[in-house]
């Protein structure tokens, strides 16, 4: 009769070590997959903002200035495609006085709810102006832009249609890009708004229709945003860069009969997203970013909470200010 043995103390102890190690390769390949899979789902997410949204808001910005009375961008032309002025940004203007001073907006609106200096152009450092950020350094940058409309049935960014009545009316549309909260978040938002300009002198609006709101989300979960505007020096032949402040001074203000500042040929935006996920410690997570001109860095709020970020920046050729170059 043939003798059964069982297994020996340390037989058990090493099939029991082999046990635990296949076990923790096996969790350990499962955790990495899923940081994995968070990681790339966060970046995914990352590029689509930065695909689509910011696409979005380019194709619009391109708009600006289109078939406006000069094909010059300033802070006093008419229906300038980048709007800097209003009524507002003048004082004391007798009826004598608007009939020949200008703004970008025209003078016959004057109810300061939809052309308050808060809903023009705007950028970090100018009087009465805080954008909605979550850096320590600055303040996001507002930029508005106006175009008229010239074709039925296209939309504004908010998604109202264009009718064709509305063009034969020479309708203007204005859109408003600008951070607000999102629940708990920030997300760059458009606001759109309209009016109109080929009416008798009577029936002129003094508002700017449905203006002045929370707009529609174009990208959420946006920390920053940033605008620089490209201006070409009227006496010489010299481009360059500057903030919104650096261009228009501490506030939007206008004096009587001033002269034009540079024109303004491009834009260009930068964007700081965040992914939708957290990210799991044990990976660096940057807290400091340049956008732009600006070196920043994650306030409090921010940083406690471990998300993969992403700086997108356009420039944008605002082509429709392009004209009379042979006379600058």
């Amino acid at each position: 009769m043939s003798k059964q043995l069982g297994m020996t103390l340390i037989e058990l102890m090493v099939a029991l070590a082999l046990g635990l190690i296949i076990t923790a390769a096996g969790v350990q390949l499962f955790v990495s997959g899923t940081i994995n899979y968070s990681l790339q789902k966060t970046l995914g997410e990352l590029q689509d903002n930065g695909n689509f949204g910011l696409n979005y808001i380019t194709k619009d910005i391109r708009l600006a200035n289109l078939d406006a009375n000069l094909a010059v961008i300033n802070d006093r032309n008419l229906y300038s495609g980048i709007v800097l002025t209003s009524l507002e940004s003048y004082s004391g203007l007798t009826a004598d006085d608007k009939a020949v001073q200008t703004a970008n907006l025209p003078l016959h609106l004057t109810n300061a709810d939809t052309t308050k200096i808060s809903l023009l152009t705007q950028g970090y450092g100018q009087t009465n102006w805080a954008g909605q950020t979550n850096i320590n350094e600055y303040k996001s940058d507002q930029l508005v832009i106006q175009y008229k409309a010239i074709i039925a049935g296209a939309m504004d960014c908010e998604g109202n249609s264009i009718t064709q009545a509305e063009i034969d009316q020479g309708t203007f549309i204005v859109q408003r890009y600008f951070l607000r909260k999102d629940g708990n978040e920030l997300a760059l938002a458009c606001d759109a708004g309209r009016y109109k300009t080929l009416l008798a002198t009577s029936d002129l609006p003094t508002t700017i229709s449905n203006y002045g709101g929370n707009g529609e989300i174009i990208i959420r979960r946006v920390d920053h945003f940033h605008v620089l505007l490209g201006v070409k020096d009227n006496s010489k032949d010299e481009f360059k860069y500057m903030s919104i402040k650096d261009y228009m001074g501490n506030n939007n203000s206008l004096i009587k009969d001033g002269t034009p500042r540079n024109r303004i040929m491009s834009v260009q935006l930068g964007i700081l997203m965040r992914g939708v996920e957290t990210i799991p410690g044990g990976q660096d997570v940057p807290e400091t970013f340049q956008i732009l001109d600006q070196s920043v860095s994650l306030n409090n709020a921010a940083k406690s909470k471990r998300y993969i970020r992403e700086v997108v920046t356009q420039t944008i050729a605002l082509r429709n200010g392009y004209g009379l170059m042979e006379s600058l």
